[in-house]
């Protein structure tokens, strides 16, 4: 058995119906290469009496989420960040990661860095699921999510969260954001 030096995260469902939803993360952030900017995965977790996949760990990050912190100034040193971690996942790897937000972004206080976490809505983009949890939904597209992310973290304005994926739009936070201009 290997130890685990430091802290991690565990993340798994009481209910064996939503293992799929685990797995599926599990089986995509596992073979993610390593990346400076993603939370690294730790270990899948199974139950020694049955010999199943109950759920998986991956690396503590001390300090809480951008969502919880919205005190801390946002550098542009980690939207360079994002935006390049961003690019490596969709093409670099073609993955879409579709949920960037406050609450999925942390620093890494040791080397100030960006790190993305939380797979549990990305996708492959070439390869078309018959699973509804698993397809690339254009209306969660990564690029989209940086911006209403930079917007929300830089205003601390979450109003827009609150419009479903679908209806979100660059033209209207544009129109937003030249309305509070003239203010």
């Amino acid at each position: 058995m290997k130890l685990t030096l430091g802290q991690v995260i565990f993340k798994y469902y009481f209910l064996w119906q939503y293992a799929q939803m685990s797995w599926k993360e599990m089986n995509l952030w596992m073979r993610l290469p390593r990346h400076p900017n993603i939370v690294r995965f730790d270990r899948v977790v199974v139950d020694e009496l049955e010999g199943r996949v109950v759920g998986f760990t991956n690396v503590y990050m001390p300090g809480g989420n951008l969502e919880e912190n919205r005190s801390r100034a946002f550098k542009l040193e980690w939207l360079q960040q994002l935006i390049k971690v961003v690019d490596d996942l969709d093409l670099e790897y073609g993955i879409t990661h579709q949920d960037i937000a406050p609450r999925n972004l942390l620093i890494d206080e040791s080397t100030d860095s960006i790190m993305l976490f939380d797979f549990n809505f990305a996708a492959r983009m070439d390869c078309p699921s018959p699973v509804e949890s698993e397809e690339y939904v254009e209306d969660r597209n990564d690029i989209k999510g940086v911006i209403f992310t930079t917007y929300e973290i830089i205003t601390q304005d979450n109003s827009l969260r609150n419009i479903p994926h679908e209806d979100q739009n660059i033209d209207s936070l544009t129109s937003k954001i030249e309305g509070q201009e003239s203010v």
